[in-house]
Protein backbone atom coordinates (compact mmCIF):
# COMPACT_ATOMS: atom_id res chain seq x y z
CA UNK A 1 0.00 0.00 0.00
CA UNK A 2 0.98 3.36 -0.59
CA UNK A 3 0.38 6.60 1.64
CA UNK A 4 -2.53 6.14 3.99
CA UNK A 5 -5.58 7.88 4.95
CA UNK A 6 -8.00 7.17 7.17
CA UNK A 7 -11.46 7.37 5.47
CA UNK A 8 -13.56 6.19 8.52
CA UNK A 9 -13.85 6.02 12.30
CA UNK A 10 -15.10 3.28 14.73
CA UNK A 11 -15.80 2.60 18.08
CA UNK A 12 -15.49 -1.37 17.88
CA UNK A 13 -14.02 -3.55 15.47
CA UNK A 14 -17.20 -5.13 13.98
CA UNK A 15 -18.09 -1.84 12.18
CA UNK A 16 -14.82 -1.32 11.43
CA UNK A 17 -14.20 -4.88 9.37
CA UNK A 18 -17.72 -4.44 7.93
CA UNK A 19 -16.98 -1.20 6.77
CA UNK A 20 -13.53 -3.08 5.45
CA UNK A 21 -15.19 -5.90 3.91
CA UNK A 22 -17.61 -3.46 1.73
CA UNK A 23 -14.34 -1.21 0.39
CA UNK A 24 -12.54 -4.22 -0.39
CA UNK A 25 -15.62 -5.61 -2.14
CA UNK A 26 -15.64 -2.41 -4.16
CA UNK A 27 -11.97 -3.43 -5.14
CA UNK A 28 -10.70 -0.59 -2.74
CA UNK A 29 -7.65 -1.86 -0.97
CA UNK A 30 -7.88 -1.22 3.46
CA UNK A 31 -6.80 -1.35 6.36
CA UNK A 32 -7.83 -1.01 10.06
CA UNK A 33 -5.76 0.35 12.75
CA UNK A 34 -5.28 0.80 16.13
CA UNK A 35 -6.80 -2.62 17.24
CA UNK A 36 -3.96 -3.58 19.41
CA UNK A 37 -2.76 -0.23 20.17
CA UNK A 38 -1.18 -0.12 23.93
CA UNK A 39 -2.20 3.60 24.13
CA UNK A 40 -5.41 3.56 27.37
CA UNK A 41 -8.64 4.14 25.66
CA UNK A 42 -8.35 3.53 22.15
CA UNK A 43 -10.74 0.77 21.66
CA UNK A 44 -13.14 2.71 24.50
CA UNK A 45 -13.74 4.98 21.96
CA UNK A 46 -11.42 7.65 22.94
CA UNK A 47 -9.29 7.72 19.93
CA UNK A 48 -11.26 5.32 18.02
CA UNK A 49 -10.29 2.14 15.66
CA UNK A 50 -9.29 3.91 11.89
CA UNK A 51 -9.95 2.48 8.62
CA UNK A 52 -7.47 3.55 6.16
CA UNK A 53 -7.20 3.62 2.35
CA UNK A 54 -4.90 4.26 -0.18
CA UNK A 55 -4.51 8.66 -0.39
CA UNK A 56 -5.71 7.48 -4.39
CA UNK A 57 -8.77 5.83 -2.83
CA UNK A 58 -10.15 7.85 -0.47
CA UNK A 59 -12.73 10.28 -2.51
CA UNK A 60 -13.99 6.68 -3.94
CA UNK A 61 -14.49 4.77 -0.49
CA UNK A 62 -16.19 8.22 0.95
CA UNK A 63 -18.49 7.67 -1.38
CA UNK A 64 -18.94 4.09 -0.96
CA UNK A 65 -18.87 4.35 3.19
CA UNK A 66 -21.73 7.55 2.55
CA UNK A 67 -23.68 5.47 0.08
CA UNK A 68 -23.95 2.41 2.33
CA UNK A 69 -24.60 4.44 5.45
CA UNK A 70 -27.56 6.31 3.36
CA UNK A 71 -28.72 3.14 2.68
CA UNK A 72 -29.05 1.43 6.02
CA UNK A 73 -30.63 4.81 6.92
CA UNK A 74 -33.65 4.37 4.29
CA UNK A 75 -33.91 0.40 5.20
CA UNK A 76 -34.30 1.44 9.20
CA UNK A 77 -37.03 3.93 8.28
CA UNK A 78 -38.72 1.23 5.87
CA UNK A 79 -38.57 -1.35 8.94
CA UNK A 80 -39.97 1.39 11.31
CA UNK A 81 -42.86 2.06 8.75
CA UNK A 82 -43.88 -1.43 8.73
CA UNK A 83 -43.55 -1.98 12.18
CA UNK A 84 -45.65 0.68 13.07
CA UNK A 85 -47.84 1.24 10.02
CA UNK A 86 -46.96 4.76 10.00
CA UNK A 87 -44.41 6.63 8.53
CA UNK A 88 -40.81 7.33 10.39
CA UNK A 89 -40.41 11.16 11.73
Amino acid sequence: MGTLKTVAEYYNEYEAQIAKGLLESEGIEAVVMNLNSSYPGVQMGRHGIQLQVNAYDLESAQMILDRAATDAEAAAEAEAETETGAPAD
